[in-house]
């Protein structure tokens, strides 16, 4: 039956049905908890307990003994051991447990276990549980510790956990630093990416608490029960990935109150007088302001009482943990941050310009300034953010087998967009960001255990759980000053142009006749929205106060002369520095959503655990942005819409005065627009009617209060820009012909969020009521769904884990039928039909043999064809006669290439020409093994296939296909297909004292699909570059691992990879340089980018104990180190590569065009090191006045320093020069009469050095911070 369903779901109607009825509808709960209830399922993230109970004495296994799982006091889950003393709970949610054995009827003491550790997607075994006799000396309950073994023998995936109690000892407080210190995952300290195994950053997943992240993974750092990552072996029940996945899990409530507050700085920042911080200091452990408050709460909300009013039980629990973290600078630099001095940055915005020698014209003072006019800084000016996390989770505990869990998460960030562009002289004009992401959940869970004695099923147990879950991530990013306020980005002030009729004359007539206008003087009044952007053209205008001519007459001068319009910037500053003032020029919202419905459970049947699961994902991703050009802009394209339809002189309306010795003849303007139109109804009439008045001015009018049909002229520049709206345009007047001021989808051109798919018909076609181009954009709206079904079993003293993936995708949008098509063509097959019909008419029509019917034909004229001139069969290319060629050129015509199309007269592409999105389906099998070949030692392997949707240049936007002539940018390709890998892994796990062990993995990966940048030579009507699925690469790799128990006062884990990474792209456009000059799509295996060689990791706990394990110094009778320890992480890694060029470019600002030296990445950054550690002590707290009501709090101060010795570990290098501070370019030879040709040669060079010393080619410098935390 579960394989007929997904057959079924291969059909995209099921697929659209399934969309259409399960999101948003309140049917969806209870249609899944029938599909659940029908079949057992499985869910990633959940544990699996399993064991057996003997009796002490005679070592004989016990059956009927009863075996129940809590957690806080609540029961999670129970088992009966059958007639081998076997048990099996499964679908645990992650966490640490007490497992209760009782076996009263056979008269044995009940034994606790305390602390058993349940990572996801592992099994947990206690194989060795003995149950004692009941004397009347032995307790009633007898209470042991777990201990984790040294060796797994689950035989599942590869990887590690990390549990709470190392969590909290570690330097370190995002689960991305926790995965970092596990073999196999490189974490870049200069992106922040993460790379497992030789993958992408985009091929790993987090996951909190089952539910798949999108945004931010930040939790608070006491919200961490565990973190577990999976490097290799990903089990059946996971997909989407084929990296690795980091799996969070968060604490859960507690029957019993407890709580704790936190506090961490490394220093206060107090901002001081001035606005802009240039008094601002920093008091504390270091220059960079990090402070942080945490706290964290749980407990019951109910408690059962029984008939005399105790509490026996809790029904709902709660925990709650939240932060609030305020960095000054969260990426400090190494050696500081240069800025402008306050006193020359007061004068520059004073005086911004100076007069040339010739009278006419203007520099920019920024121009001149020297290296003495900057100083630096311990922390980067106006970098600050502020960031609040928060988890929290409720347990309903309905009963001994069924469990209702609801929880969520969040994470919002708000700062400053940084750019060290604008870090020089501009750092006040930052834009900012803010970004909220929060998820919710519901998980139902059911357990049926089979425990009547001598029955004779084979079915031991069952479960099954429903999640459903809801994540959204939202962002924000405009200039602070103007937000949403788009006419302010770019307004400098006020300009009104005096503008007279211009006259020739005519000989004929003896007249001089009118022939435009001429501008004669503009005036300039400045505005406080853009003070320093208006403080260049006033200077400018005090220049050269009274005298306009050749330089304020018109606007066109005021630009010329570095002065500014509205709508204008300053001109950066050698190319290298953002000049002063300048506002943050983009803006832009986003709201990505999340709808998730996953089925968990299992059956244990005999000596096999079946597992079977499904998902289904629904998401939405809307934006709106600032497009291909900044809102400061938006004022050229106001200007160049007001007074269009007005351009032309009305040759009827002629008036006659007398000018001197001649007459005049004088004209009014013309108003071509249809509200002017005599015979029409005196409105708007849109580009349906070609109507020649743009939306924009007509809808000025209406707001100035003027006659749209009439035709005074409207100087923009001369307004508040308040006045302004966005939906004062059209979307075409906004899209501006392939240059747009906004993109958009899922919202329209305003902003306003719309519902519902694109049409490519509607698109091109559809008008709004104002006879205006719709232009209709939907949300991009995928759909994932997937079925599995996995089995774990012992075959003699094999452990096999065997399950098979189904994965359906859908990515729910148009796309082109032919790659190599924006119009349809007629094929080989029409071609015949044609000349078979009328051999006369298509005479030229000659078809070699060979041709498939569905070959497309290519002639020599589109419009006018006479001749073909070949033919293409997918990617092939054929000459006239049919023959194979590699160079498709030689089959354009005069014009071009010329494929025979269908209908020559379209000037947009239609729907005839997309076709929706095929469905993949793709089937994935995983098997691992676990060979015990004692107690102490097994081997282990795996085999998987994984896929991963596309996630770069995926999503169908029309506007690239509307305007694929005008703009030379890259294309999404909506037609991407999954990416693909193969994972092999064979390893060795043993024993190598009482509490040590050592793993040994072997791994192996093939990667295909990859997506990567393709030129798509001789498309029609354009060559073009999108993306496409034609990357591939292997990684070869070897990890050693270490574990070391505490052993005395010591803890360690110590790993070390080896590893080969190769591929033809490290990323998705990591050949733009080779297709944005043109090049065929070449692969060439090269190593990538992140291949790290040789990767070692080192964390070590020093720690003594209190009481009578203490064992540290003493003084006198004072236990001077008791409840003190130190962590250290130690990192060393052998460089990323990078490519090595042939000469020297001024790459400093960005001019990487020379060749390559060598091969791609063929040199090496230099080894990198790094120690961070934490010394912490404990203070225990008793309080209470009685003494069977005492407790005991826990008072922690800590410090941590991260890059303990201040290493600067280089990250990036110049390539031609092999340095992170120097290019060479000032040095050279070759640059030398480029840099004396500069405005100012020292200043030029003083600004180049600067720029060219980037701080963030090096490594973050040394951070201290102090923490006390209050547990209770």
């Amino acid at each position: 039956m579960e394989f007929s369903i997904f057959t079924i779901l291969k059909k995209r109607e099921i697929v659209k049905f399934i969309r259409i009825y399960m999101v948003g509808r309140l049917k969806l709960l209870l249609l899944s908890a029938l599909f659940v209830s029908t079949y057992a399922f499985s869910q990633s993230g959940l544990g699996t307990l399993r064991g057996t109970v003997f009796d002490e004495a005679t070592k004989a296994p016990l059956e009927y003994s009863k075996v129940i799982l809590k957690q806080a006091g609540s029961m999670r889950g129970s088992a009966q051991t059958d007639e081998k003393g076997k048990f099996q709970i499964n679908g645990i949610q992650p966490g640490s447990y007490d497992v209760e054995v009782r076996n009263a009827e056979g008269g044995y003491q009940t034994l606790t276990m305390e602390g058993v550790s349940i990572s996801p997607d592992r099994i947990t075994f206690l194989d060795n549980l003995m149950l004692t006799s009941k004397t009347q000396e032995t307790k009633e309950v007898k209470v042991v510790r777990y201990k984790v073994p040294l060796i797994d023998k689950d035989g599942g995936a590869s990887g590690a956990t990390v549990t709470r109690e190392d969590i909290a000892r570690l330097p370190a407080r995002s689960a991305t630093a926790v995965a970092g210190t596990v073999g196999g995952v490189n974490v870049s300290e200069g992106s922040g990416a993460i790379s497992v195994r030789g993958t992408r950053s985009d091929a790993t997943y987090f996951y909190i608490d089952g539910i798949k992240v999108r945004g931010s993974s930040n939790l608070p750092k006491s919200a961490l029960e565990e973190v577990s990552v999976i490097t290799g072996g990903v089990p059946a029940n996971y997909g989407d990935v084929t990296g690795g996945i980091i799996s969070i899990t968060t604490r859960g409530p507690s029957s019993v109150y407890f709580g704790s507050l936190e506090a961490v700085s490394s220093g206060v920042y107090f901002n001081g007088a001035d606005p802009n911080g240039y008094d601002g200091k920093v008091y504390g452990l270091d220059k960079f302001g990090y402070n942080l408050v945490e706290g964290m709460l749980s407990g019951p909300l109910w408690m059962q009482r029984d008939s005399l009013g105790n509490k026996t039980r809790p029904r709902l629990g709660f925990l709650i943990s939240a932060n609030y973290t305020d960095q000054l600078d969260s990426r400090p630099l190494a050696g500081g941050s240069y800025r402008i001095k306050q006193d020359v940055r007061e004068e520059l915005l004073a005086n911004p310009l100076r007069p040339t020698s010739t009278g006419f014209g203007t520099f920019h003072n920024a121009l001149f300034l020297r290296a003495d006019d900057f100083e630096k800084t311990d922390w980067r000016m106006n970098a600050r953010n502020n960031v609040f996390s928060a988890s929290g989770k409720i347990d309903v505990n309905t009963g001994p087998s069924v469990n209702l869990q609801f929880g969520g998460s969040l994470n919002f960030f708000e700062g400053s967009s940084y750019s060290r562009a604008g870090s020089l002289l501009n750092f006040t004009n930052f834009g900012v960001s803010k970004n909220l992401d929060y998820r919710v959940y519901a998980r139902l869970t059911q357990r049926f255990n089979n425990d009547r004695e001598g029955s004779s099923s084979k079915i031991k147990s069952a479960l099954y759980n429903v999640m459903v879950d809801y994540s959204k991530s939202m962002g924000e990013s405009y200039d602070p000053n103007h937000k949403y306020n788009l006419f302010n980005y770019g307004h400098v002030g006020k300009f009104v142009t005096t503008r007279v009729p211009s006259y020739e004359f005519d000989p004929a007539t003896q007249m001089y006749v009118h022939n435009g206008f001429r501008d004669v003087q503009v005036d300039f009044t400045p505005s406080e929205t853009n003070s320093a952007l208006a403080a260049i053209t006033t200077q400018y205008y005090n220049i050269y106060e009274g005298n306009p001519i050749g330089r304020y007459e018109n606007l066109f001068q005021i630009q010329q002369g570095n002065a500014l319009r509205n709508g204008d910037l300053p001109s950066s500053v050698y190319g290298i520095w953002a000049n002063i003032g300048a506002p943050s020029n983009g803006f832009g919202k986003s709201e990505n959503d999340q709808f998730r419905v996953t089925g968990a459970g299992s059956v244990v049947l005999g000596d096999h655990s079946i597992s079977l699961g499904f998902e289904y994902e629904q998401r939405v991703d809307r934006g709106w942005t600032s497009g291909d050009n900044g809102p400061v802009g938006i004022w050229s394209i106001a200007r160049q819409l007001a007074n269009f339809h007005i351009r032309e002189l009305d040759l009827n309306s002629g008036t006659i005065t007398d000018s001197g010795s001649f007459k005049a003849i004088t004209y009014n303007r013309l108003n071509a627009g249809n509200a002017a139109d005599p015979l029409g109804d005196g409105q708007y009439g849109g580009q349906l009617n070609n109507d020649q008045q743009s939306f924009f001015d007509y809808n000025l009018r209406n707001k100035l209060g003027y006659n749209p049909a009439g035709n005074d002229y409207i100087d923009i520049d001369q307004y508040d820009p308040n006045l302004f709206q966005f939906d004062m345009f059209s979307p075409d007047e906004l899209l501006n012909s392939g240059q747009s001021f906004v993109s958009y989808w899922g919202y329209d051109h305003t902003g306003k969020k719309v519902r519902g798919n694109t049409d490519i018909n509607k698109y091109f076609n559809e008008f709004d009521e104002n006879g205006n181009y719709r232009r209709f954009v939907g949300a991009f709206q995928p759909i994932y769904m997937a079925g599995y079904i996995m089995d774990k079993f012992a075959f003699k003293d094999i452990v096999f884990n065997v399950g098979v993936r189904v994965d359906v995708f859908d990515a729910n949008q148009p796309v082109l039928k032919d790659p190599y098509l924006f119009y349809t063509a007629k094929t080989v097959q029409e071609a015949r039909a044609l000349a078979t019909a009328d051999p006369n008419q298509y005479s030229w029509v000659n078809l070699p043999q060979g041709m498939g019917d569905d070959y497309v034909v290519y002639v020599n004229d589109v419009n006018n064809p006479s001749s073909i001139n070949g033919f293409r069969n997918g990617s092939q290319w054929f000459d006239a006669t049919g023959a194979p060629i590699q160079d498709p050129s030689v089959v354009r015509g005069a014009a071009g290439i010329a494929p025979w199309l269908q209908d020559p007269s379209l000037e947009t592409p239609t729907s005839d020409a997309f076709e929706d999105y095929k469905a993949q389906v793709n089937v994935m099998p995983r098997i691992a093994f676990s060979f015990p070949i004692s107690e102490e030692a097994s081997f282990f392997a795996h085999y998987d296939i994984l896929t991963k949707r596309p996630t770069s240049g995926f999503r169908f936007n029309p506007y690239e296909y509307q305007f694929i002539q005008s703009r030379n940018a890259v294309i999404s390709n909506s037609n991407l297909v999954p990416e693909k890998t193969v994972d092999y892994e064979l390893g060795f796990q043993q024993v190598v004292t009482r509490t040590s062990s050592v793993k040994i993995s072997a791994f192996y990966r093939e990667q295909r699909d990859n997506v990567q940048l393709i030129n798509v030579f001789e498309a029609y009507p354009v060559t073009y570059k999108t993306y496409g699925n034609r990357d591939f690469g292997t990684v070869k790799g070897l990890t050693i691992a270490y574990d070391m128990r505490q052993t005395g006062n010591i803890r360690m884990t110590a790993n070390y990879t080896l590893q080969f990474a190769d591929g033809t792209g490290s990323d998705a456009t990591s050949m733009s340089a080779l297709v944005n000059a043109g090049l065929p799509n070449l692969r060439v295996i090269f190593p990538y980018s992140y291949d790290q060689r040789h990767a070692f990791n080192v964390t070590f706990d020093y720690r003594y104990g209190e009481g009578q394990d203490y064992n540290g110094p003493m003084l006198g009778k004072m236990r001077i180190l008791e409840n003190t320890g130190l962590n250290m992480i130690a990192n060393i890694n052998s460089g990323s590569p990078y490519s090595s060029q042939t000469f020297i470019t001024d790459e400093g600002i960005g001019n990487l065009n020379a060749g390559i030296n060598g091969t791609l990445n063929g040199s090496r950054l230099p080894w990198q090191y790094r120690l961070d550690i934490q010394a912490d002590k404990t203070i225990n707290i008793e309080y209470g006045s009685k003494e069977n009501k005492k407790k005991t709090a826990f008072l922690q101060v800590y410090v941590r320093a991260t890059n303990l010795f201040n290493q600067f570990n280089v990250l990036n290098v110049y390539r031609a020069t092999g340095n992170w501070d120097d290019d060479g370019y000032l040095a050279a030879a070759a640059s030398q009469t480029s840099i004396q040709n500069q405005i100012d040669e020292q200043s030029f060079r003083d600004y180049y050095t600067m720029k060219v010393q980037n701080p963030f080619n090096i490594s973050v410098p040394r951070t201290i911070r102090l923490g006390v935390k209050f547990d209770f």
